[in-house]
């Protein structure tokens, strides 16, 4: 049975016993298949299905962290996005079209580097910040905030070390999001979370509701190269997706 908030909200997303296509069974690579209603959603004429394909899971995933971890929150306040790779890359850019101002967080040149490679300037972040050294990274996100930290971070990475940080730069009612998943299990600073009242959110994928919400952004505000030009780019970074056609 579905477990959902409430009776009349049921989230396959939480059902006790459920098949995944793609997982328990085939089928997901033909050209049509039959799928429950309540958990597809309408894919914009605008959005090719090669620039869909991401979104349906990394896309979807920080989406939905986003959403949980800047609830009550209003456009201009200050969101990091520790981790930028698959996730973290399409997390900058939601959290700039939401209207959040965005850092840009990672401990290695390459993620930092496919930071700043954002193609369309309104969705680029307004800091990037290498983590390598971690005091210097935090006085960046401090300074950038005038000592307060931010509002919400969402960590897109299973560094225990990485989550442990990521703590300290919120500031007072901050929320951090969980999305990465570390092997062993690891202890919250306790003082700092009950001193500055912060709050913790995990979150699984997104909804179909919230789904429906980040299509109308991408459909908005999306600004996508052409397959072929990222191929021959020699500087490509991320997963290139491709649709063969007969």
């Amino acid at each position: 049975m579905p477990v959902g908030i409430a009776p009349d909200r049921l989230d396959p997303r939480f059902c006790e016993v459920r098949e995944t296509a793609g997982f328990q069974h085939d089928g997901v690579f033909a050209d049509y298949i039959v799928a429950d209603p309540a958990t597809v959603v309408k894919l914009p004429d605008s959005v090719p299905f090669e620039q869909a394909a991401p979104l349906m899971c990394a896309g979807a995933t920080v989406w939905g962290s986003i959403e949980r971890t800047t609830q009550g929150l209003e456009p201009g306040e200050v969101v990091a996005i520790i981790g930028i790779g698959g996730l973290g890359h399409l997390g900058i850019q939601f959290a700039k079209a939401l209207g959040f101002r965005t850092i840009a967080v990672d401990n290695r040149p390459a993620g930092c580097e496919l930071a700043r490679q954002v193609k369309n300037p309104d969705l680029q972040p307004d800091l990037v910040v290498d983590s390598s050294v971690p005091d210097d990274a935090a006085k960046a996100i401090y300074d950038l905030t005038n000592g307060e930290g931010v509002a919400a971070a969402v960590v897109c990475t299973d560094s225990v070390a990485a989550n442990r940080w990521a703590l300290k730069l919120l500031r007072t009612g901050g929320t951090l999001g969980l999305l990465g998943l570390p092997p062993q299990p690891w202890q919250f600073d306790a003082d700092l979370i009950v001193f500055k009242e912060l709050s913790i959110r995990g979150s699984y994928v997104a909804s179909k509701e919230a789904t429906e919400r980040m299509m109308k952004v991408v459909e908005s505000a999306r600004d996508m190269p052409s397959i072929i030009e990222k191929y021959e780019d020699v500087s490509f970074q991320g997963r290139l997706i491709v649709r063969f056609v007969e």
